[in-house]
């Protein structure tokens, strides 16, 4: 694994220059400080996915089944008449999850003490230019890796009913969607997030914030929450929860994770107020699988 170079700073004047000019040292300090024995462990990054993503979506899971409930929670909702999330969807999101964990996750952690080394912990921070643009880089290209993917897991209607469809048993996503998954979807995805990074050579640091960077956003783009903060209401390239939430209703549109941009080339974005607009037979046909494609498959909601 190809990590900045811990050695690139060998002059104790250049190595307490630097630490005393670089934006990001005070947090790395906080992090890396008598922690160097479990940060070095090839089984940190995963760890670190794993326990933010239950951690990240405990509010959004409360937010899910009291929303019903709670008039300002239902008012954030993408529409307001979403079917309730209920116990039995939670309990069969988190088998699959325990499942896959069990299964696929932890052995595949455990196989990195085996061929993964210890992770250099450099003395100094990353720039703030080197973390913000290795971010940005990780971002759209796993973006453009993620679209590849799921495009042919959409097209090719073997791939689909074996494997993606199972992610789609929910036609209207939240929070814990987000890791429901066929065991080789997610084998994948976790691929494309820990190995894109390596080709960049980033501080770990940086490949760490990334696992939760990504974590973050996908939860957001399944969460069904229309959020004023929410990056798609100011950046016009980001499709966000509105985006992914009509792939799910309309899944032969909007492949992108969390851009738009290469669909909007393609011809297969689709906002609601798009679908609102055409006229009965197009609106009633577009982005749905032929019947015989989706016969006895699954479905939740």
């Amino acid at each position: 694994m190809a990590f900045y170079d811990p050695d690139n700073f060998t002059d104790p004047l250049v190595i307490s220059y630097e630490k005393e000019h670089r934006i990001l040292q005070p947090i790395w300090d906080l992090i890396k400080n008598g922690h160097e024995d479990a940060l070095r462990s090839p089984l940190f990054p995963p760890i670190l996915a794993v326990v933010f993503y239950f951690t990240a979506t405990i509010p959004f899971t409360f937010m899910d089944l009291l929303g019903s409930k709670v008039p300002y929670l239902r008012q954030l909702l993408l529409h307001q008449n979403r079917p309730a999330i209920t116990w039995p969807m939670v309990k069969s999101v988190y088998a699959n999850a325990f499942w896959n964990h069990i299964l696929l996750v932890i052995p595949m952690a455990l196989v990195q003490l085996i061929w993964v080394p210890p992770t250099p912990l450099p003395l100094v921070a990353p720039t703030l230019w080197q973390f913000v643009w290795h971010q940005i880089a990780f971002f759209f290209l796993f973006d453009f890796e993620y679209w590849a993917w799921h495009t042919i897991h959409h097209k090719v209607r073997f791939l689909y009913r074996w494997c993606h469809s199972v992610h789609h048993q929910y036609h209207s996503p939240f929070a814990l969607v987000t890791q429901y998954l066929h065991p080789w979807e997610i084998f994948c995805v976790g691929l494309g997030i820990s190995v894109t990074p390596w080709f960049f050579q980033p501080h770990c640091m940086t490949y760490w914030s990334w696992f939760i960077l990504s974590t973050y956003v996908s939860i957001e783009v399944h969460c069904g929450y229309d959020f004023p903060w929410a990056a798609h209401n100011w950046c016009p390239f980001y499709g966000g929860a509105p985006k992914h939430d009509l792939h799910h209703l309309r899944p032969l549109t909007n492949f992108q994770p969390w851009l738009n941009t290469i669909d909007r080339l393609l011809g297969w974005s689709l906002t609601y107020e798009e679908l609102a607009e055409m006229k009965t037979k197009r609106h009633n046909e577009i982005g749905i699988y032929e019947k015989e494609a989706i016969a006895d498959l699954k479905v939740w909601n």
